[in-house]
């Protein structure tokens, strides 16, 4: 007789489940990263923005770590701002030589980091689409954000995911706090002595998050917790105290000589440079170096904004608990970030000195867009909502909500014009990079192998020569100036053969031209690609 389970008819298999499907948000921040990073990558392709002598300076400690040469703690010349950068860059820089787009490599890559941090935070404290519509708007930039995007200088984009990170961790750890692993903290600790070490402004967020995560996970937060955030912190920042132990040099000294705090400028002046200019040139509304009069209303609405998100967000935490708690306390601690940033840049003398290239310092602000915008978009969405039903006794609402929309596509808008006016620039940067080569191919086509020029040329000649040339730098008295890189001096010193190279028409070239007037020196002058250059017969001294 049969075995029963012979009789039964075959049992059908179960069809293989299938992959689930990718949320529209996650396909629309797709396409959006793919889309700023060709944005970014054709701007770096035709030498937008252009070079100066900051990135050359990382650029040379790229080269001489490359070579082994080097190791060095901070940039060239200054006792702050971490040299990542430079690290990352230095196999690139051998690989493919001195040139400037090989430096903007890691600055392009870590971009595309802080973008996925800034779209995964907005996305857990606020909505999915909100948090696209952010993603949307850091896609493209004004001349002042790319720079600090995409420069090679060091410094900008490697702490803005930084500061992205340390906030996204924290508020992890923030809803999960029941369940939050350890090392969690380890990594906050880690990413916080980081942003000590490489560059101070990203400490507000720092000290945001710090504040975040002690007031909601102080119940769980045990010892092992806050030891591995310490021994992170250390480890992060361990080259920065490796360099203030050996120097002995006084960080506080060095942070107030940067801020530029001690220095006196008035508080209007401040305010204007801060508030009005600053914070349209770091949001990424104005033309390169120009901010217009309509371009100004970004100010104030920005500080009526951040008012507004703290408030709501205080109110909701106060109200909320659990997971809904912690995520109203994130975003406090967001829009407290960009408060802490800006009132640092208004302590600086620098917003009231040099107001438009300074507005670099509000460029970690940008964490806390989705805080400012948000209000705005709550109303532009309660209106779309509503669309045309009755709103009976709910005027106010309405106009408050259409106000939330105007403000949206006005801020949409004009970001839109300041990145069209970026590439409408393209010209006048193409001009200049065509300048740079035409001046080091005349320096090589003479043999020229050491020159004096200001800062803004020197270092610039220093990296994209790999060193062929030397440049040492005058000031406008043709007195020795800032060098970065001191060997540089002393190579220009005991050369026989020197050449002046020195911007046609500035206070050096025509305190200089005088003094060849008058000298018993043979002299030849060259007017090269917007320098003139002069070379004595014989070493002189124009001082």
């Amino acid at each position: 007789m049969a075995h029963p389970d012979v009789l039964r008819p075959p049992v059908p298999a179960a069809p293989a489940a299938r992959p689930p499907r990718p949320a529209a948000t996650t396909i629309a921040f797709a396409v959006i990263v793919v889309v700023a990073l060709a944005y970014r990558t054709g701007l770096v392709v035709v030498d937008i923005p252009p070079a100066n002598s900051d990135e050359a300076t990382a650029g040379l400690a790229a080269l001489h770590i490359g070579q082994g040469r080097h190791w060095p703690v901070f940039f060239y010349g200054q006792h702050y701002m971490g040299t990542l950068h430079s690290y990352l860059a230095a196999p690139a820089v051998q690989f493919f030589g001195t040139q400037w787009w090989a430096l903007r490599i890691p600055a392009l890559a870590v971009y595309v980091v802080f973008l996925v941090l800034v779209f995964h935070l907005t996305k857990r404290l606020y909505t999915p689409w909100f948090a696209v519509f952010v993603a949307g708007l850091l896609a493209f930039g004004s001349d002042r954000v790319v720079k600090n995007q995409i420069i090679g200088a060091g410094g900008y984009s490697e702490i803005a995911a930084a500061t992205a990170a340390v906030m996204l961790v924290a508020v992890v750890l923030a809803m999960r706090r029941a369940t939050a692993k350890p090392l969690g903290y380890l990594l906050w600790g880690g990413l916080a002595g980081f942003i000590a070490w490489t560059h101070w402004l990203g400490l507000p967020y720092v000290a945001v998050s710090a504040a975040l995560l002690a007031v909601l996970t102080r119940r769980e937060l045990r010892v092992r917790a806050a030891a591995l955030a310490a021994v992170g912190f250390l480890a992060g920042c361990a080259p920065l105290l490796w360099h203030f132990v050996f120097s002995g040099r006084n960080p506080l000294a060095v942070l107030l000589s940067v801020s530029g705090a001690e220095q006196p400028a008035s508080w209007p002046d401040r305010i204007h440079g801060a508030v009005v200019l600053g914070l349209p040139l770091g949001s990424g509304l104005c033309a390169p170096g120009d901010c217009r009069p309509w371009q100004l209303w970004w100010g104030p609405a920005y500080l009526v904004l951040l008012g507004v998100a703290v408030l709501l967000s205080v109110h909701a935490a106060r109200r909320a608990e659990g997971v809904r708690r912690a995520r109203a306390a994130g975003r406090t601690a967001l829009a407290a970030g960009g408060a802490l940033t800006l009132a640092a840049y208004l302590v600086s003398s620098s917003a009231a000195t040099t107001p438009i290239e300074s507005a670099r310092y509000l460029h970690y602000g940008l964490l806390s867009l989705p805080a400012v915008l948000w209000p705005a978009w709550r109303c532009a969405t309660t209106l779309v909502r509503r669309g045309s039903r009755p709103a009976a006794g709910r005027s106010g609402t309405r106009v408050l909500a259409a106000g939330g929309l105007a403000l949206l596509v006005a801020f949409t808008a004009n970001a839109a014009v300041a990145s069209g006016q970026l590439v409408a620039h393209r010209d006048v940067y193409a001009r200049k990079a065509a300048d740079e080569r035409t001046l080091v191919a005349y320096l090589r086509d003479r043999g020229l192998h050491h020159v004096y020029s200001e800062y803004w040329t020197c270092n610039r000649l220093n990296y994209v020569t790999a060193e062929d040339v030397r440049c040492a730098v005058l000031g406008d008295d043709l007195r020795p100036g800032h060098d970065r890189y001191l060997p540089y001096r002393a190579a220009v010193g005991r050369a026989d053969r020197v050449a002046y190279v020195l911007p046609a028409g500035g206070p050096a070239d025509d305190r200089l031209a005088r003094f060849a007037d008058s000298s018993a020196h043979p002299v030849t002058v060259e007017q090269v690609a917007g320098y003139r250059v002069y070379e004595f017969a014989g070493r002189v001294d124009p001082t």
